[in-house]
């Protein structure tokens, strides 16, 4: 069995694998790790934080929509269609640790991202990565997740007009950022 920082750095390169599988297709979190372990031998199981493994994932795809509009806010000169699907899936992945995950310090979660990008992309990919993600790593993670939040509260029953477009949330929620920064 692995030491528990080899496990989690492993464990996380394994989510970002089933992320970049998730773009794919449409599976559930729990279908890709199944899928996963049938076709790389069960007995890597032990060596995988399971439990992680399964909240990352869930929890990726439960919130895709809100971490793809914060990194899109944070490419320059970038559409989030450009970005490689490798890439795509390290930074959701990282986006995700950061936003949602408290027991992990932001620091580490744009190391390994970092790393990833180098080991599984280029080494260009590291500064990228990084660049995006301490842009995120220094958003107000309440309003962050708030204007997810907001976008969901704006839906009403069929054949009525939503309260804000998405658009006038999207700026309502930049306006708070930057009053949070300045």
């Amino acid at each position: 069995m692995l030491p528990f920082m080899n496990m989690r750095k492993r464990t996380r390169e394994i989510a970002m694998e089933l992320l970049y599988q998730s773009t794919m297709n449409e599976k559930t979190a729990e279908e890709l790790m199944d899928d996963y372990f049938e076709d790389n031998q069960d007995d890597l199981r032990e060596d995988t934080d399971l439990k992680y493994l399964e909240n990352v994932l869930s929890g990726v795809i439960a919130h895709k929509e809100n971490i793809d509009k914060l990194i899109e806010k944070y490419l320059v000169n970038w559409k989030l269609s450009r970005v490689s699907k490798i890439n795509l899936s390290i930074l959701r992945l990282a986006t995700y640790e950061i936003l949602y995950v408290d027991n992990i310090p932001n620091n580490v979660s744009i190391y390994e991202a970092v790393e990833m990008a180098k080991k599984y992309s280029d080494e260009s990919s590291g500064s990228f990565v990084n660049g995006v993600l301490d842009k995120i790593s220094h958003t107000d993670h309440d309003i962050a997740i708030a204007s997810e939040t907001e976008i969901i509260g704006t839906e009403v029953e069929a054949g009525q007009e939503a309260e804000h477009t998405e658009s006038e949330v999207q700026e309502e929620s930049e306006t708070e950022i930057r009053g949070t920064e300045e």
